[in-house]
Protein backbone atom coordinates (compact mmCIF):
# COMPACT_ATOMS: atom_id res chain seq x y z
CA UNK A 1 0.00 0.00 0.00
CA UNK A 2 0.96 3.56 -0.11
CA UNK A 3 1.26 4.23 3.40
CA UNK A 4 3.54 0.90 3.65
CA UNK A 5 5.68 2.84 1.09
CA UNK A 6 6.15 5.77 2.96
CA UNK A 7 7.03 4.17 5.85
CA UNK A 8 9.67 2.43 3.72
CA UNK A 9 11.45 4.97 2.76
CA UNK A 10 11.15 6.99 6.10
CA UNK A 11 13.22 4.08 7.55
CA UNK A 12 15.60 4.15 4.96
CA UNK A 13 16.25 7.88 4.87
CA UNK A 14 19.26 7.22 7.67
CA UNK A 15 20.74 4.92 5.63
CA UNK A 16 20.92 7.13 2.61
CA UNK A 17 22.11 10.47 4.51
CA UNK A 18 24.86 8.35 6.29
CA UNK A 19 25.92 6.86 2.66
CA UNK A 20 25.10 10.70 1.50
CA UNK A 21 28.15 12.04 4.23
CA UNK A 22 30.89 9.12 3.93
CA UNK A 23 30.60 10.07 0.08
CA UNK A 24 31.03 13.73 0.97
CA UNK A 25 33.82 12.89 3.00
CA UNK A 26 35.22 10.87 0.33
CA UNK A 27 34.78 13.42 -2.29
CA UNK A 28 36.99 16.11 0.29
CA UNK A 29 39.54 13.44 0.84
CA UNK A 30 40.57 13.61 -2.62
CA UNK A 31 39.21 17.30 -4.21
CA UNK A 32 40.53 19.44 -1.19
CA UNK A 33 44.27 18.36 -1.62
CA UNK A 34 43.98 19.22 -4.95
CA UNK A 35 42.78 22.33 -4.17
CA UNK A 36 45.37 23.57 -1.86
CA UNK A 37 48.26 22.14 -3.33
CA UNK A 38 48.70 18.00 -2.54
CA UNK A 39 52.79 17.65 -2.80
CA UNK A 40 52.01 14.21 -4.94
CA UNK A 41 49.36 15.74 -7.36
CA UNK A 42 51.52 19.27 -7.84
CA UNK A 43 54.64 17.69 -8.16
CA UNK A 44 53.50 15.57 -11.77
CA UNK A 45 52.94 19.56 -12.76
CA UNK A 46 56.47 21.03 -13.96
CA UNK A 47 56.94 24.58 -12.42
CA UNK A 48 57.74 27.43 -15.08
CA UNK A 49 61.68 28.20 -15.36
CA UNK A 50 62.71 31.32 -14.26
CA UNK A 51 63.47 33.23 -17.43
CA UNK A 52 67.22 33.94 -17.59
CA UNK A 53 68.78 37.32 -17.32
CA UNK A 54 70.60 38.85 -20.60
CA UNK A 55 74.09 38.94 -20.06
CA UNK A 56 75.43 42.18 -18.87
CA UNK A 57 77.55 44.04 -21.52
CA UNK A 58 81.43 44.14 -20.52
CA UNK A 59 82.26 47.91 -20.55
CA UNK A 60 86.57 48.24 -21.36
CA UNK A 61 88.49 49.65 -18.57
CA UNK A 62 86.01 48.38 -15.91
CA UNK A 63 85.82 45.54 -13.73
CA UNK A 64 86.34 42.28 -16.04
CA UNK A 65 86.46 44.92 -19.08
CA UNK A 66 90.29 45.72 -18.10
CA UNK A 67 91.32 42.25 -19.57
CA UNK A 68 89.64 43.39 -23.23
CA UNK A 69 92.38 45.15 -25.10
CA UNK A 70 93.54 48.29 -23.54
CA UNK A 71 94.23 51.48 -25.32
CA UNK A 72 97.99 51.05 -24.97
CA UNK A 73 97.68 47.22 -25.95
CA UNK A 74 100.17 46.33 -23.55
CA UNK A 75 97.76 43.60 -22.02
CA UNK A 76 97.30 41.95 -25.31
CA UNK A 77 101.05 41.18 -24.78
CA UNK A 78 102.55 38.10 -23.51
CA UNK A 79 102.57 37.80 -19.53
CA UNK A 80 106.26 37.69 -19.92
CA UNK A 81 106.53 41.16 -21.83
CA UNK A 82 104.02 42.73 -20.11
CA UNK A 83 106.14 41.82 -16.93
CA UNK A 84 108.97 43.72 -18.97
CA UNK A 85 107.18 46.51 -19.91
CA UNK A 86 106.25 47.23 -15.98
CA UNK A 87 109.75 46.59 -14.82
CA UNK A 88 111.21 48.93 -17.28
CA UNK A 89 108.54 51.57 -16.29
CA UNK A 90 109.16 51.18 -12.91
CA UNK A 91 113.27 51.48 -13.09
CA UNK A 92 112.42 54.41 -15.30
CA UNK A 93 110.50 55.84 -12.24
CA UNK A 94 113.24 55.68 -9.88
CA UNK A 95 116.15 56.72 -11.97
CA UNK A 96 114.25 59.88 -12.98
CA UNK A 97 113.39 60.45 -9.16
CA UNK A 98 117.53 59.70 -8.38
CA UNK A 99 118.17 62.47 -11.48
CA UNK A 100 115.73 65.30 -10.33
CA UNK A 101 116.31 65.20 -6.63
CA UNK A 102 120.37 64.80 -7.15
CA UNK A 103 121.68 66.78 -9.65
CA UNK A 104 118.57 68.68 -11.20
CA UNK A 105 117.79 70.26 -7.54
CA UNK A 106 121.84 70.55 -6.20
CA UNK A 107 121.93 72.94 -9.80
CA UNK A 108 119.16 75.04 -8.90
CA UNK A 109 120.13 74.96 -5.01
CA UNK A 110 120.40 78.37 -3.62
CA UNK A 111 118.53 80.38 -6.15
CA UNK A 112 115.81 82.27 -5.51
CA UNK A 113 113.50 80.95 -7.26
CA UNK A 114 113.86 77.30 -6.25
CA UNK A 115 113.92 78.09 -2.79
CA UNK A 116 110.97 80.01 -2.82
CA UNK A 117 109.30 76.92 -4.55
CA UNK A 118 110.52 74.36 -2.06
CA UNK A 119 108.99 76.42 0.60
CA UNK A 120 105.46 75.98 -0.76
CA UNK A 121 106.17 71.82 -1.58
CA UNK A 122 104.53 70.84 1.70
CA UNK A 123 100.96 72.23 0.47
CA UNK A 124 101.53 68.88 -1.05
CA UNK A 125 99.86 67.44 2.75
CA UNK A 126 96.02 69.43 1.10
CA UNK A 127 96.45 67.24 -2.09
CA UNK A 128 97.81 64.07 0.05
CA UNK A 129 94.64 64.46 2.47
CA UNK A 130 92.08 65.52 -0.43
CA UNK A 131 93.44 61.80 -1.90
CA UNK A 132 93.18 59.56 0.92
CA UNK A 133 89.63 61.07 1.88
CA UNK A 134 88.79 59.82 -1.85
CA UNK A 135 90.05 56.59 -1.51
CA UNK A 136 86.77 56.16 0.90
CA UNK A 137 84.57 57.92 -1.00
CA UNK A 138 85.68 56.54 -4.41
CA UNK A 139 86.60 53.21 -3.34
CA UNK A 140 85.00 51.70 -6.81
CA UNK A 141 87.15 53.78 -8.76
CA UNK A 142 90.28 53.63 -6.76
CA UNK A 143 89.73 49.87 -6.73
CA UNK A 144 89.34 49.33 -10.27
CA UNK A 145 93.14 50.71 -10.99
CA UNK A 146 94.38 48.40 -8.11
CA UNK A 147 95.98 45.63 -9.63
CA UNK A 148 94.44 42.34 -8.52
CA UNK A 149 97.18 39.32 -7.62
CA UNK A 150 98.32 37.70 -10.78
CA UNK A 151 98.13 41.26 -13.27
CA UNK A 152 101.66 40.90 -15.58
CA UNK A 153 101.97 37.19 -14.59
CA UNK A 154 103.82 38.02 -11.53
CA UNK A 155 101.88 40.65 -9.25
CA UNK A 156 101.24 39.70 -5.66
CA UNK A 157 99.69 41.01 -2.37
CA UNK A 158 98.56 39.29 1.01
CA UNK A 159 95.49 42.21 0.54
CA UNK A 160 93.00 42.78 -1.82
CA UNK A 161 92.38 45.32 -4.06
CA UNK A 162 89.80 46.82 -1.45
CA UNK A 163 92.11 46.91 1.48
CA UNK A 164 95.34 47.67 -0.63
CA UNK A 165 92.92 51.21 -1.58
CA UNK A 166 91.79 51.22 2.17
CA UNK A 167 95.06 50.77 4.05
CA UNK A 168 96.53 53.66 1.27
CA UNK A 169 93.57 55.61 2.18
CA UNK A 170 94.44 55.85 5.73
CA UNK A 171 98.37 56.52 5.31
CA UNK A 172 97.54 59.41 2.74
CA UNK A 173 95.23 61.24 5.32
CA UNK A 174 97.38 60.37 7.96
CA UNK A 175 100.48 61.55 5.93
CA UNK A 176 98.72 64.65 4.61
CA UNK A 177 97.35 65.74 7.86
CA UNK A 178 101.05 65.53 9.64
CA UNK A 179 102.56 67.36 6.88
CA UNK A 180 100.13 70.23 6.78
CA UNK A 181 100.59 70.36 10.84
CA UNK A 182 104.45 70.48 10.49
CA UNK A 183 104.06 73.21 8.18
CA UNK A 184 101.11 75.10 9.21
CA UNK A 185 102.15 75.27 13.29
CA UNK A 186 104.89 78.15 12.51
CA UNK A 187 102.66 79.77 10.87
CA UNK A 188 100.08 80.24 13.30
CA UNK A 189 103.18 80.50 16.09
CA UNK A 190 102.95 77.51 17.54
CA UNK A 191 105.71 75.73 18.73
CA UNK A 192 105.54 71.79 18.22
CA UNK A 193 107.02 69.44 21.17
CA UNK A 194 110.33 68.05 20.61
CA UNK A 195 109.36 65.14 21.28
CA UNK A 196 107.42 64.86 17.66
CA UNK A 197 110.73 65.10 16.13
CA UNK A 198 111.06 66.72 12.38
CA UNK A 199 107.03 66.60 11.60
CA UNK A 200 107.14 67.86 7.88
CA UNK A 201 110.52 65.54 7.09
CA UNK A 202 108.95 62.27 8.78
CA UNK A 203 105.10 62.97 6.93
CA UNK A 204 107.43 63.89 3.33
CA UNK A 205 109.00 60.29 4.08
CA UNK A 206 105.99 58.39 5.07
CA UNK A 207 104.45 59.44 1.48
CA UNK A 208 107.31 58.84 -0.24
CA UNK A 209 107.44 55.29 0.64
CA UNK A 210 103.24 55.66 0.00
CA UNK A 211 103.84 57.13 -3.38
CA UNK A 212 106.19 54.08 -3.99
CA UNK A 213 104.26 51.66 -2.71
CA UNK A 214 101.14 52.52 -5.01
CA UNK A 215 103.06 53.81 -8.23
CA UNK A 216 102.35 50.27 -9.71
CA UNK A 217 98.21 51.37 -9.59
CA UNK A 218 99.88 53.98 -11.90
CA UNK A 219 101.41 51.83 -14.41
CA UNK A 220 98.32 49.08 -14.06
CA UNK A 221 95.60 52.14 -15.28
CA UNK A 222 98.30 52.08 -18.29
CA UNK A 223 98.77 48.52 -19.21
CA UNK A 224 94.57 47.64 -18.82
CA UNK A 225 93.16 50.69 -19.82
CA UNK A 226 91.63 51.28 -15.83
CA UNK A 227 89.09 53.67 -15.59
CA UNK A 228 89.21 56.15 -12.83
CA UNK A 229 86.28 57.65 -12.46
CA UNK A 230 84.74 54.53 -13.50
CA UNK A 231 83.33 56.69 -16.71
CA UNK A 232 86.61 58.19 -17.69
CA UNK A 233 88.24 56.59 -20.20
CA UNK A 234 92.38 58.16 -20.15
CA UNK A 235 94.16 58.14 -23.16
CA UNK A 236 97.35 56.70 -22.97
CA UNK A 237 99.43 59.60 -23.49
CA UNK A 238 97.88 61.36 -20.26
CA UNK A 239 98.94 57.99 -18.15
CA UNK A 240 102.44 58.56 -19.74
CA UNK A 241 102.51 62.08 -18.24
CA UNK A 242 101.34 61.21 -14.74
CA UNK A 243 104.13 58.36 -14.62
CA UNK A 244 106.60 61.22 -15.23
CA UNK A 245 104.98 63.50 -12.65
CA UNK A 246 105.03 60.18 -10.47
CA UNK A 247 109.32 61.09 -10.57
CA UNK A 248 109.03 64.57 -9.93
CA UNK A 249 106.53 64.39 -7.45
CA UNK A 250 109.27 61.39 -5.59
CA UNK A 251 112.14 63.79 -5.56
CA UNK A 252 110.42 66.51 -4.18
CA UNK A 253 109.34 64.23 -1.26
CA UNK A 254 112.42 62.92 -0.72
CA UNK A 255 114.39 66.54 -0.93
CA UNK A 256 112.06 67.19 2.14
CA UNK A 257 112.87 64.01 3.91
CA UNK A 258 116.34 64.81 4.50
CA UNK A 259 116.08 65.74 8.22
CA UNK A 260 114.66 62.70 9.00
CA UNK A 261 116.65 60.61 7.00
CA UNK A 262 119.94 62.64 8.69
CA UNK A 263 118.42 61.68 12.37
CA UNK A 264 118.23 57.72 11.74
CA UNK A 265 121.62 58.08 10.20
CA UNK A 266 122.79 59.41 13.17
CA UNK A 267 120.85 57.07 15.43
CA UNK A 268 121.81 54.06 13.73
CA UNK A 269 125.32 55.41 14.12
CA UNK A 270 125.79 55.64 10.13
CA UNK A 271 127.32 59.31 10.65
Amino acid sequence: TTAARRMAAVRCLPVLLLLWGESGAAFNAVVRPLSHGSSSTISAVPAPLPRAKAPSALVRGVGEGRNLPAPSGINELAEQTQAAIVVAILISVAVGSAVIGGPVFDSLRGTSTFEWSRSTWPVLGVIYLAAGVAHFTELEGFENITPPNGAWGFWWTPFSPRANVLWTGAVEIFGGAWMLLGAGAPLLGVTLPASLGPVTSDAALTLFLLTAAVTPANIYALTHGANFPLDLETPPKAHAVRLSFQSVLLAMLWDLAQPTLLDAQINLGLM
